[in-house]
């Protein structure tokens, strides 16, 4: 037990007081009486003639100290430390909602890691007294703040409303919105209920005010992940080909199963694959079909990252319209843009008119003055367009990749990357930055009124990047993030990303059915936003009288199968920084020693106004 205030126990001074009270005599008044033969016992004590007399055993006495007593401890707030209630007068908690929070914890095998966390931030409301403030922060797609409140009822409600989501969480937003609060009360307490594999660089974190707790579940069990598939239809026979990964520290042995479109099984082999071990697989000669389902038939602590839906390619060509400063042209780029068979390449002279039938539109060293109706790749913007503000050329620095996870970015290696200057972009929050060369980003993505845009804001020719190995890779995965469209489907595109709806699907009367059987409008505000699904799966569009449909698969953020907790160190200032003398302090470990604290003040007040009605019942009959 301890006490939150105990400055207030300096009222156990009203103790001796209270005893002097009773230690001092009380003087009489002399009045003249007939006789005192009946007041021998007054008279022995107006025998003494001292001030002070001695004291004595009274019930009275006895419960106004013991009254006196519980009043100074109740002031002084006493709380019994375990793990039952809020440490702090205001509580930060921050639920994560990613997808590796779908993981099985525990021993019975029935409640995921979101599970356990909103049980323990239950048990948390449980204990919250009225003087008590928490503030639950959802860490999922969108980080916000769900609720804050001293109500547990209105708490409760916010945390059963939090789902579990299937796409890229917000991390970094997240932990910025927690450590912004805590540093305005640095006695807050600041939990994180997550796993901790965020994926973000450790010098991104923010400084809380105090010290976080990251409240971590372990997993149940080992877990393998399908990484990546893809197929290609050669014409009456198609190919597969498969990532697999096992992400325990064990070695394992999985089935894999392909089915078709139709549920049946195809193909299905056994895979041993030591711990942590990456392994490709391949079929050749599968009969046609729509779709494509590569599944781990296993059982392990994640279920939804062992499966995932295959669209293959058809020999489908899409047009790239180019035009470059001056009708100079790019060879670097026209080549890379050419490569395999998915586009075929169109110079152009015109910026102001580009054909209506390109899927892509290039734009190398100049800027139209409207944004065409398909997909846009910028490469060295000009200053003074008024359609995108750019700043002059700026001096490069030193190469930053932002988010190495993202999917463009995947196998490309930029350390070797050197350029003379980039254009920085002015007022375009719609574009996010994922590599920066000094502070300045020289690689953004984004969506815009449903069209996909990636921008390279710096001149290709004096740069190194068209020699590298990595440019033609780093075309090619913006091609699929520029155009995920082309195949037969609408593509494949991971849980979270938006997608333009292009026609046929423009038109009126189209619905599409979820990975769950549920059919949806396809609304006037959905082809103007672009759709996002938010589970992995099949996606299928239909029109209005079922003749036509396109389909979309949606896939997990990559890293998300990685179940086991990640041991981080949150930098944080003023109370309880002083643990490591660094300025950081070491969450998940902190995390284990981490008690809460149930204040007992209630029941104390209680044994007080109860000692009130004794007193008062004692002096009343004088004993």
């Amino acid at each position: 037990m301890k006490f939150l205030s105990p400055y207030m126990l300096f009222w156990l001074l009203e103790l001796p007081a209270i005893a002097a009270l009773y230690l001092l005599k009380r003087t009489y008044e002399n009045q003249t009486v007939p006789s005192v033969l009946l007041w021998q016992k007054l008279l022995r004590e107006m025998e003494a003639n001292r001030p002070w007399q001695k004291l004595r055993r009274n019930l009275l006495l006895l419960l106004q100290l013991l009254l006196a007593a519980l009043l100074a401890f109740t002031l002084a707030r006493p709380a019994l430390t375990g793990q039952l209630g809020p440490s702090a007068d205001h509580t930060i908690a921050v639920l994560d909602l990613s997808p590796s929070m779908a993981a099985l914890v525990g021993t019975s095998g029935n409640q995921t890691a979101l599970d356990s966390a909103k049980k323990q931030i239950s048990d948390l409301l449980d204990h919250l007294a009225p003087s008590q403030r928490l503030t639950l922060i959802s860490m999922g797609r969108e980080a916000r703040v769900l609720a804050s409140s001293n109500d547990p009822s209105d708490l409760q409600r916010a945390l059963d409303d939090a789902k579990q989501e299937y796409g890229k969480a917000d991390y970094e937003s997240a932990l910025s919105l927690a450590a912004a609060l805590s540093t305005q009360e640095p006695d807050s307490d600041v939990r994180i209920y997550s796993d901790g594999n965020w994926s973000l660089d450790p010098n991104l974190y923010p400084r809380f005010g105090s010290v976080p707790h990251l409240i971590q579940s372990e997993p149940r069990g080992k877990n393998a992940a399908i990484r990546h598939a893809a197929a290609i239809d050669a014409g009456g026979h198609t190919a597969l080909v498969a990532t697999i990964q096992n992400f325990s520290e064990e070695a394992d042995t999985v089935d894999v199963q392909v089915q078709g479109a139709d549920g049946n099984v195809l193909q299905a082999i056994a895979a041993s694959l030591k711990p942590n071990e990456q392994a490709t697989l391949s079929w050749d000669d599968l009969p046609t079909s729509d779709t494509y389902t590569v599944k781990l038939v296993t059982e392990d602590a994640l279920s939804i990252d062992n499966q995932v839906i295959v669209l293959p390619e058809r020999a489908s060509t899409a047009k790239a319209w180019l035009v470059t400063e001056g009708n100079q042209g790019n060879v670097f780029l026209e080549k890379a843009l050419g490569l395999g068979s998915r586009l075929t390449v169109e110079r152009g002279t015109d910026p102001d008119a580009p054909p209506q039938d390109a899927a892509l539109y290039v734009y190398d060293g100049v800027l139209p003055e409207a944004w065409p109706s398909g997909s846009v790749l910028l490469v060295n913007p000009p200053v003074g367009s008024p359609l995108l503000q750019v700043a002059s050329a700026v001096e490069a620095g030193k190469l930053h990749v932002l988010t190495p996870d993202a999917a463009i970015l995947q196998n490309v290696d930029l350390s070797n990357l050197h350029l003379q200057s980039a254009n920085p972009l002015i007022g375009t929050p719609w574009l996010q930055p994922l590599v920066k060369s000094g502070g300045t980003p020289i690689l953004l993505t984004g969506e815009q009124d449903g069209k996909r845009f990636a921008v390279l804001p710096f001149d290709l020719h004096q740069s190194d990047l068209p020699l590298l190995p990595a440019f033609p890779i780093l075309v090619k995965h913006l091609q699929e993030f520029l155009l995920p469209t082309t195949g037969a489907g609408l593509g494949d595109i991971q849980v979270g990303e938006k997608v333009a709806l292009l026609p046929p699907i423009r038109e009126t009367g189209w619905h599409y059915i979820d990975p769950s059987g549920k059919s949806h409008e396809v609304t006037k505000d959905l082809l103007a936003q672009g759709f996002q699904p938010t589970e992995p799966g099949l996606y299928n569009f239909q029109s209005e009288d079922g003749n036509t449909h396109q389909e979309l698969t949606a896939t997990l953020p990559p890293n998300e199968s990685l179940l086991t907790p990640k041991l981080v160190s949150l930098p944080s200032g003023g109370h309880g920084s002083e643990q490591n003398g660094s300025g950081t302090s070491d969450a998940g470990a902190s995390s284990a020693s981490h008690a809460g604290e149930l204040e007992i003040w209630r029941w104390l007040a209680a044994a007080i106004l109860l000692l009130l009605f004794l007193e008062w019942g004692v002096y009343k009959r004088g004993i």
